[in-house]
């Protein structure tokens, strides 16, 4: 390889380097939770002990990056990402504080490839595993369900340092507030509100900054159907910082789009589509969810 191509080569690296540094908030332009995942399953649990599943099936996708004023950046750059997440909810025959008690575990395996001035790589792998110890859900009344809890998303799964990963290396704390109103044959909207709070990466001594995520569903039973919409907000509200150092770039998407529920009362199927209409320090991304409840063992708890 002459000496030009070799310049030009390294130029290119040196530039694309510097613009996706540019252009990402969070650690490696991931976000410790998927803003969206939730879908129209907010406040929505199971009101009999048993194991339940939801199976999650995720293809999402993007054509750039967008700088810290939402504008797009020049730079070439695509990304796609396929995931397969299974929620398992265990829910207890017991009260706590007047509430119904669950117990999550979110286990995500993904396939992201990205292309970056035309070289791609690709990742698949386990992404960060999260726990639930403990959900509490109240029915205030026979429409209004309101549900908290806390969640861990671990450090594990396929993380680098050096490349684009399907994992983030570090611990996220996340405590869960949600609230739902659901008329049979009439509305049902809810709003989940999440914070995101961040260990720091004991690898690379970087501490992603924390965030919000606000996920909302609005809709219209009509019988075991459901049309509506789906979205979600997220507002990183406090700087990364490297070695301590802040390093900015304070990432904000924000995403809405049509929804369609069948809920057969023993499994239920939600479909619905995302569509990316602001980004800021990150990509842009549009997705499509297809989401089914199921149950695995009902009525565990229950007595003869």
């Amino acid at each position: 390889m002459s000496r030009k191509l070799i310049a030009a080569a390294v130029g290119c690296t040196m530039l694309a380097a510097a613009s996706m540094k540019e252009a990402q908030a969070f650690e490696g332009g991931v976000s410790p939770y998927p803003a969206g995942a939730v879908g129209t399953n907010i406040a929505n649990l199971p009101p009999i002990p048993g194991l339940f599943a939801l199976e999650q099936f995720n293809y999402s996708f993007a054509n750039g990056l967008y700088g810290n004023d939402g504008k797009k950046l020049p730079i070439p750059f695509k990304t796609s990402v396929f995931s397969e997440t299974t929620r398992l909810l265990a829910s207890y025959p017991f009260h706590l504080l007047g509430a119904n008690v669950y117990t999550q575990l979110v286990i995500p395996v993904v396939s992201l490839h990205t292309s970056v001035f035309g070289q791609s790589s690709t990742q698949n792998g386990l992404s960060n595993i999260t726990l639930t110890p403990v959900l509490l859900q109240w029915h205030l009344s026979q429409n209004l369900a309101i549900a908290s809890g806390l969640d861990f998303a671990f450090e594990t799964g396929s993380y680098s340092p050096v490349k684009p990963s399907v994992a983030v290396g570090y611990t996220s704390v996340q405590p869960v507030f949600s609230v739902r109103y659901n008329v049979p044959n009439g509305i049902d909207v809810a709003i989940s509100n999440r914070l995101l709070l961040n260990t720091k990466n004991g690898t690379t001594n970087y501490r992603s900054g924390d965030g919000y995520v606000g996920e909302f569903e609005a809709g219209w039973n009509v019988g075991p159907w459901k049309l509506g919409v789906v979205g979600a907000y997220l507002n990183q509200f406090s700087d990364d910082k490297a070695n301590g150092v802040n390093v900015g770039n304070r990432m904000r998407t924000f995403g809405i789009g049509p929804s369609v529920v069948y809920d057969a009362r023993s499994w239920n199927v939600n479909l619905n589509y995302q569509q990316g209409v602001y980004a800021a320090n990150t990509a842009k991304s549009n997705s499509v969810w297809l989401n089914i409840a199921i149950p695995l063992w009902p009525g565990f708890g229950r007595k003869g």
